[in-house]
């Protein structure tokens, strides 16, 4: 992965991976590092249990060195039953312990009674630092554990590479690049995910004829268990529909999405938003309903009126309003998403937030331990 290869040459070439197969079928599968990265491997056993809802890990290799100047930089996630195991045995090793991710549920507020939401916290409680993806996640977290020890790594993709390409599509022309893919001349609404009814699928055909333009064609990159209902759905409607399937490439994929001129997301957003600022492209999804956050933490890069626009709620209607509002003034919302991306979505800038927090946990202050554990710590 790019990001981890730029994170080895910032460690001098000391970073060390250790990770195991994720379950059968599992979207993670195209996250495998196929080629020979500059860092090492460890390969450790996963059992998954329950399907893929709980997993152990079989960490002792991670832990074997004789080195004392190991940082464990480990997932944040409820379904790890072998955390705290991994946080007591790296801290009796002198080991300081790093955890990074979401901290929270879509689907609850940070810091619920929930048994997995407190399981969470009980363990970003017992790790020397925290890296969260976004600022606003970093306040949230910064109010139930010691606030000097969060840090923020904003969740990117490889977006060199998509500037990159975003320079060469721009050089040739959205209209040229439209014609080289056989794309219509009227609007393009692109949907980029899983086929899943998490993501809003349901309203992908009721929001376009919502819309009531004629000339939209629905462009679908990925697959899933919901793309035979979305074909009929489309066809029963007169709905112009195109599926490209899943495209991890983006050579393979960023040319459909710079043609593109919404992001339509009816569902829960995460890295799409990420990819599509990149090459342009601003984005409608729907304002999380009360307290929860609905999304994944990505969705707070949106800037509605800017960059993209929140809808009012789910419903179709609400969804097609907010997409005629981008369609008036694409050029604009288009330029404000990539200058966003530039700005604020860059690798260094993960990067940066990641070094810090070892920084961090590698400096011990007065009073703590090598660990950096709260004083509170009960594991």
């Amino acid at each position: 992965m790019p990001i981890l290869e730029q994170l080895n040459r910032r460690l001098g070439g000391r970073l060390v991976v250790c990770s195991g197969e994720p379950p059968s079928g599992s979207s993670y599968e195209s996250l495998l590092v196929t080629t020979s990265p500059s860092y090492r491997q460890v390969s450790l056993q996963n059992r998954w249990l329950n399907g893929d809802r709980l997993h152990f890990q079989h960490y002792a290799e991670a832990l074997s060195s004789p080195d004392q100047s190991i940082v464990v930089l480990a997932e944040e996630s409820p379904r790890s039953v072998s955390l705290p195991f991994l946080l007591r045995k790296a801290s009796n090793r002198g080991f300081p312990t790093i955890l990074w991710g979401h901290f929270s549920s879509n689907n609850r507020p940070l810091g619920s009674k929930n048994i997995r939401d407190r399981y969470r916290i009980r363990m970003a409680k017992n790790a020397g630092a925290l890296v969260t993806y976004t600022a606003e996640i970093a306040e949230q977290l910064s109010r139930v554990v010691t606030p000097g020890k969060v840090f923020v790594a904003q969740n990117t993709l490889d977006t060199e590479t998509l500037f990159r390409i975003q320079r060469e599509l721009e050089a040739e022309g959205r209209a040229a690049v439209r014609r080289r893919l056989g794309l219509p001349e009227g609007s393009v609404l692109l949907f980029l995910g899983r086929l899943i009814r998490e993501k809003g699928t349901d309203l992908l055909v009721d929001t376009i004829r919502a819309l009531g333009r004629s000339d939209t064609l629905l462009l679908v990159i990925g697959d899933g268990p919901e793309r035979e209902r979305i074909c009929d759905e489309a066809e029963k409607a007169g709905v112009k529909t195109r599926f490209l399937g899943a495209m991890n490439d983006f050579d393979q994929s960023s040319p459909y999405i710079y043609a593109s001129d919404v992001l339509l997301n009816p569902g829960y957003v995460g890295l799409s938003v990420i990819h599509a600022f990149a090459l342009g492209v601003p984005i409608v999804a729907p304002l999380p309903p009360g307290t929860s956050r609905f999304h994944s933490p990505e969705w707070s890069h949106i800037r509605t009126k800017s960059n993209g626009v929140l809808a009012a709620d789910s419903s179709a209607r609400s969804l097609a309003q907010a997409v005629s509002e981008i369609l008036a003034d694409q050029t604009t919302f288009s330029a404000n998403a990539r200058d966003y991306a530039i700005e604020h979505l860059s690798v260094d800038q993960m990067l940066d937030g990641l070094e810090a927090a070892i920084r961090y946990v590698s400096t011990p202050s007065v009073g703590d331990s090598r660990s950096g554990q709260d004083p509170n710590s009960d594991v």
